[in-house]
């Protein structure tokens, strides 16, 4: 952290992109204290000066000396010029005249570097003229500013903000409190004005002085300045009983100065601005950095804590940003009070310390990625794989309840043919193995998590654990897709064999329980309850009815309109209290034929006699269905049952209810 602090882009950066974006829209202006007015030399001033005086920057020293008259006679209580004379003029009585009206001027203070001051006022001549030097009449314009080139702090020491008072200050400086740029402070009522006037006005003042006194003295000219007439004027009105900070404001003076509230601003409005705090507010104090390490300190933990408390990224992201929310929206605020403190340490503290939280998160995402990927791996098709690689929450490991569609199928016919291919045994995990690979590309093409094996069963759920909206709809196409790959399979394996396989399946909807159930050593991803029992109970159910696919009532009901169901009866299998319907499956509306829907129609109308005990109905209409499927067991079966209920009186308590004793 502490490496930070030196880095160009590190700490200091961040504060100060703080502290001048604050500077530029401060949460409260202040107030500019009266008193001061700026008097510039201007673009304005160097072409007029230039076209009718032949006048260059840097001008004359007998020009300086006349715009110090002037601001004299226009009633200035200080004069501050920031200009700093470090060299001799190639006419040394141009340095005389200056070095006397300087001095000769009550309150006028001159720029001086830490080591020397003007040329023309030595140590001999300030002892010479000792009168006019009791006060301090130079002041530092050393510009020291941050290391990115801007000045934000100020000395108030012995500088020339502090020249515009007439006494000494105690304050030792410290960050400023800006007012605004040129334009915004003028535009504030502070009177900024061009120094063509005073210029002119001045010229005039010394050609009289010149020719009265013309060996320049301090004393020579204070008396015969006091006696000048005052000058008058819209402008002399707005520079009389103020302090006066003289600079430059051209192109072609070359003092332009970085400053927080713009890049080009004249060097004269930082020892204004610095003014203004000491006669005002006072300077902003830094809070120590002592503090501000703590606070690192500090946010740091907070984070760490709240990434132990919260595993995630979440909650710490959260306390991240509202900490920096908090930590900025407070440094903006204590700036207007006069506090600063510094908050990009804490604020990279934080947000590195988050990145760590982060990177820990990304790694340990990481490794719970691998680790499901190769448990699931090996028995979840690849889409599931891929949803619990990007989303783990996708699924509960510790078990939960969930809506979902469980599969059974069970091979018939597999017993003789495994005697069939006693002898050859791999021909036998060849054919076990070429259903089992159909059967499961049927279902995985239907989004199934295919649960287990056993033998030549095979037990699957449409809905966990990736989500799946319409569960019931796919359980159903997976199944008529299963059935319409068993001619293919009897082709290449059974009928040599003399044999033929039947494919039994069996569907169920329902609220089950999801979880991994078995020992420390080994689990399995599965489903239990009410809703898996009875599925397996209708797979079994299919020899009583002499179907291929068994499915329940609220299956039936889920896939209606989309899927052709065939009602068969209400069942009650063994375990169970209650009867439900139970359904086969025909295929979708529009792959029946003219033949099959006349079937159908005709079948549900003795189905529903029958339910009706409305018997000899029931026969006939049954009848007319075998006409047109004579070999459909259930049909038949549905009217001998029929017939005998119309010989014989019913029983008390009678339902149209099948019963099976066995799973």
């Amino acid at each position: 952290m502490a490496g930070f602090h030196l880095l160009p882009f590190g700490a200091k950066a961040l504060d100060h992109a703080l502290l001048d974006s604050a500077s530029r829209h401060p949460l409260r202006q202040l107030k500019i204290p009266e008193g001061s007015a700026l008097v510039l030399v201007d673009e304005t001033t160097l072409a007029s000066l230039g076209h009718d005086l032949h006048m260059r920057w840097p001008f004359p020293r007998v020009a300086f000396a006349g715009l110090i008259a002037a601001l004299n006679r226009s009633g200035a209580s200080r004069i501050v010029v920031d200009v700093n004379f470090f060299e001799e003029s190639e006419d040394r009585s141009q340095d005389e005249i200056l070095a006397a009206m300087a001095a000769a001027a009550p309150g006028t203070v001159l720029g001086a570097g830490v080591d020397r001051g003007p040329i023309f006022w030595p140590a001999e001549y300030r002892a010479a003229h000792a009168t006019f030097f009791r006060q301090p009449r130079t002041a530092l314009t050393d510009y020291h500013p941050d290391s990115d080139g801007v000045m934000r702090s100020y000395p108030a020491h012995g500088s020339l903000g502090a020249a515009g008072f007439d006494h000494e200050l105690a304050s030792p400086g410290g960050l400023l409190r800006w007012q605004g740029s040129l334009n915004e402070i003028q535009a504030r009522g502070v009177s900024v004005l061009p120094a063509e006037f005073f210029v002119r006005a001045g010229l005039g003042i010394m050609n009289d002085l010149m020719q009265k006194v013309p060996d320049p003295s301090p004393e020579d000219y204070a008396r015969v300045l006091a006696q000048e007439p005052e000058l008058t004027g819209p402008l002399v009105d707005r520079v009389k009983g103020k302090v006066v900070f003289f600079g430059t404001n051209a192109s072609g003076t070359f003092d332009f100065k970085e400053l927080p509230v713009g890049p080009t601003e004249p060097g004269i409005l930082l020892h204004w601005t610095a003014w203004t705090d000491l006669a005002g507010a006072g300077f902003i104090t830094r809070i120590s950095r002592d503090y501000e390490l703590g606070a690192a300190i500090l946010f740091m933990g907070l984070v760490l804590t709240a990434a132990w408390r919260w595993p995630g990224l979440t909650a710490p992201a959260i306390l991240v940003i509202g900490v920096v929310v908090v930590l900025l929206t407070g440094c903006y605020a204590g700036l207007s009070l006069g506090w600063f403190f510094p908050p990009a340490t804490p604020v990279v503290a934080g947000v590195v310390t988050l990145l760590g939280v982060a990177a820990e998160s990304f790694w340990t995402e990481r490794a719970r990625k691998r680790e499901i990927q190769s448990m699931f791996g090996a028995y979840v098709d690849s889409g599931v794989v891929e949803l619990l690689v990007k989303d783990p929450d996708a699924i509960q490991l510790r078990g939960e309840k969930r809506e979902a569609t469980v599969f059974f199928s069970d091979l018939a016919g597999f017993t003789e043919l495994s005697e069939k291919l006693k002898d050859q045994p791999d021909r036998m995990v060849e054919a076990v193995n070429a259903y089992l690979d159909e059967t499961s590309e049927c279902l995985m093409n239907h989004r199934a998590y295919v649960d287990k094996y056993i033998g030549d069963a095979v037990m699957a759920v449409f809905g966990v654990p990736q989500a799946l909206p319409d569960h019931a709809l796919a359980g159903c196409l997976a199944a008529l897709e299963v059935q319409r790959m068993v001619p293919e399979l009897n082709r290449r394996y059974a009928v040599p064999l003399g044999i033929t396989l039947a494919v039994r399946i069996g569907l169920n909807t329902g609220e089950l329980i999801v979880g991994n159930v078995g020992s420390t050593r080994k689990r399995n991803y599965t489903v239990m309850g009410d809703t898996v029992n009875l599925a397996s109970r209708l797979e079994g159910a299919n020899k009583a009815f002499g179907t291929g696919i068994l499915v329940g009532d609220e299956t039936a009901r889920r896939v209606q309109g989309r899927i052709v169901t065939q009602p068969l009866a209400r069942l009650q299998v063994k375990g169970k209290h209650e009867a439900i319907e139970v359904h086969t499956l025909l295929g979708r509306p529009e792959e029946l034929t003219a033949v099959d829907q006349d079937f159908l129609a005709a079948y549900l109308t003795g189905y529903d006699a029958y339910g009706k005990a409305q018997f000899r109905e029931a026969v006939v209409a049954l009848e007319r269905a075998l006409v047109l499927r004579p070999g459909d067991k259930w049909t038949a079966s549905l009217r001998d049952e029929a017939k005998s209920c119309s010989l014989h009186p019913l029983p008390p308590g009678w339902e149209p209810v099948l019963k099976l004793d066995s799973k």
